[in-house]
């Protein structure tokens, strides 16, 4: 089913990119069938007791319909369905009749969310299929003109029950950063684990026997002394979850909003079976889903999206967009044909690659454009942040591009209702693309393809054949015990010993200097080192965009002073060698790699004892915390951070 804005405007608008805060990679891991995932445990199966109840505003038969029943400019609404019968909704539809314009990025959803911008009257209409029978609604509303001051609670959505579910308030029209919230939840079954932060709401969403509704509201006193209360509401949808499934089994529930985005692809059927739900419990075989390379050597566009599953379909229109515009899209065409399909969904996060599906998993927020798109995402913090908290010391990466920052995610404001451009947008997209996709092609390099039967599965054949990674690693292997056990601490989530926490960054660049790693994530396994070396020169050779790693100290260093530092590591002397070994493998079709290496910057230091923001630009007598905003200084650490890059993989299903 197509999820269009409600009218023929174009989705292709001004784009933007945020960087994503918690960058974590994932394959499918070694080959030890028994490894950990280093998530979350599944939130119980609980039912829980109703704080409250909420009526319907409208009843059509068995469908019941929930929502806001007056309205004001500028203000935040949703409308909610279900039944009252029991039955299940299978199929939604929702379109814009009459009224001024709305946004709203949900249209196969049970649940919908917009911002009304102009006074009017309005006519919404959904066809809703249940397993008896289909139905069209419809509804009138009006829209009054106002120009009172307002909180914005967004977004209405539907949630999969024991899901995790985010809320966030801001105002079109104050400022919400120094008002005082007070949240409430009063409607619906109890949600468990509720925590609040600044303007953000998260909480899991309890166990149910039939579609519920909860209801949230927000009193927002501003800074001002003025006022605004809003409500929002959010659909739990009762589903089929079997905990000893793929993903249950790894502590991951999956959105059941995920569809395929080309309605007519080929492998809609198997997509939609094959790659991400609660109750995949058995690995595909290439006959039912094959690589996209062994379909073609030369894909193209269409060819790619008849594999995309997106949980809206503005997901899919910015990946089109994406893969038409951006110089590395050729480059992704190729690395493309190392997977069996795309998933990009609101409730990916952190992106991965999983051999148990031979699927890449993105996480949407590197794709929003506009703040309506923003708004549908999930922005439940990772509990992994905290990991390594009990070091002396971080180790900082970004790109650079054109003596600035290539990634200035905290320059766009959720708050402000900011847009991003295509060049924020291509820069997001493509390192995490570099990224996920060396994974896909280490699992499944180019010279496999033709040889795979029908009757392999990706998860078997990994298993027979292992990675090119495991192969780097024994030609070219990471020496620092120290820098490997400390990657566990950061990345994997284990406990510092008495002497890791010790350590300071004058011992990391002890440590790290003489050894051949790109980053110090490469320390946590092969596979994320073979990737890692991938992602970095490719964005160096395709997008001149360099990166940087810092050690710095985190005790008394306010400033971030930088104790050591490098940009291109990559490109070092030491560490071509494997660098060409990887690129060659993931990506042969560039031809002579050395010939490009040596075309390509050599490493530089970063000045030692000099803030990381000032090493941006490393041209003599420039002051490069000149071009950095205020709002980038004060939040880069909560994107740069190499512990950000947690691995999170779901674990391996068991050998059968």
């Amino acid at each position: 089913m197509s999820n269009q804005y409600f009218t023929n405007k174009s989705i292709f608008t001004l784009a933007t990119v945020f960087c994503c805060s918690f960058y974590l990679t994932a394959c499918g891991g070694s080959s030890n069938d028994g490894e950990t995932s280093g998530r979350a445990e599944l939130p119980p199966i609980v039912i829980t007791d109703s704080v409250g109840t909420i009526d319907p505003i409208m009843t059509f038969g068995n469908i019941e319909l929930y929502g806001d029943s007056e309205f004001i400019t500028n203000g935040s609404y949703g409308f909610a369905l279900t039944t009252n019968d029991n039955s299940q909704i299978t199929d939604v539809n929702w379109q814009q009749m009459s009224g001024p314009e709305l946004i709203v990025l949900a249209t196969n959803s049970q649940t919908i969310g917009f911002d009304a911008l102009q006074a009017g009257n309005y006519t919404l209409q959904a066809d809703v299929t249940t397993n008896t029978g289909t139905q069209q609604i419809t509804h009138q509303f009006a829209v009054q003109q106002s120009a009172l001051t307002v909180a914005n609670l967004r977004l209405d959505h539907t949630v999969t029950e024991r899901g995790k579910v985010s809320l966030r308030v801001d105002s079109f029209n104050n400022d919400i950063n120094n008002a005082t919230i007070v949240w409430k939840q009063v409607a619906g079954p109890s949600v468990l684990d509720l925590q609040t932060q600044d303007n953000r709401a998260f909480f899991n969403a309890p166990a149910v026997d039939s579609d519920q509704i909860v209801q949230f509201e927000t009193t927002v006193i501003f800074s001002d002394g003025s006022s605004a209360i809003d409500k929002s509401i959010v659909t739990i949808n009762d589903t089929q979850i079997v905990d000893a499934a793929y993903f249950p089994n790894s502590n991951i529930i999956t959105s059941e909003d995920v569809f395929s985005f080309k309605t007519d692809s080929p492998y809609k059927a198997a997509i939609e079976s094959c790659i991400y739900t609660n109750s995949l419990n058995s690995t595909c075989t290439f006959g039912t889903l094959p690589l996209i390379g062994q379909q073609s050597t030369d894909p193209t566009i269409a060819d790619i999206l008849d594999r995309t599953l997106v949980s809206h379909d503005w997901m899919g229109q910015r990946f089109t967009q994406y893969l038409e515009q951006s110089a590395a899209g050729p480059d992704m065409l190729k690395l493309l044909r190392g997977v069996t399909a795309v998933v990009i969904s609101y409730d990916v996060r952190p992106s991965f690659y999983w051999a148990a599906t031979g699927a890449i998993y993105l996480d949407a927020r590197n794709f929003w454009v506009i703040p309506e798109e923003r708004d549908t995402l999930n922005e439940v913090p990772d509990f992994r942040s905290g990991f390594g908290s009990d070091l002396q010391f971080r180790v900082l990466w970004r790109y650079v591009k054109d003596n600035a920052p290539y990634m200035p995610g905290a320059n766009f404001s959720s708050a402000a209702r900011d847009s991003r451009t295509f060049d924020a947008l291509e820069a997001d997209i493509s390192w995490l693309m570099y990224h996920e996709l060396g994974h896909a092609n280490d699992f499944f390099p180019n010279d496999v393809w033709a040889g795979l039967s029908n009757s392999d599965d990706p998860l078997s054949f990994f298993r027979n054949n292992g990675t090119n990674s495991d192969l780097m690693i024994n030609g070219f292997p990471l020496n620092s015990a120290q820098m490997k056990g400390l990657a566990q601490v950061s990345f994997a989530g284990e406990t510092a010993n008495a002497s890791q926490k010790t350590y300071v960054a004058g011992d990391i660049e002890a440590f790290f200097t003489p050894d051949i790693a790109s980053s110090y994530y490469s320390y946590l396994n092969e596979r994320e080192d073979f990737a890692t070396l991938f992602e970095r020169f490719m964005m160096q050779y395709r997008l001149n965009a360099s990166a940087d790693i810092g050690i710095v100290n985190t005790q008394n260093n306010a400033n971030f002073l930088v104790t050591w530092g490098q940009r291109d590591r990559f490109n070092h002397s030491t560490i071509q060698a494997r660098t060409r070994f990887t690129v060659e493998n993931i990506l042969p079709e560039l031809g002579n790699i050395a010939a490009l290496q040596a075309g390509l910057p050599a490493s530089t230091q970063l000045r030692s004892n000099v803030s990381w923001f000032d090493n941006v630009d490393l041209r003599e007598n420039v002051q490069s915390q000149n071009a950095i905003q205020v709002p980038y200084r004060l939040e880069i650490t909560s994107i740069i951070d190499e512990t950000n890059r947690h691995i999170g993989r779901p674990t391996l299903p068991n050998k059968d």
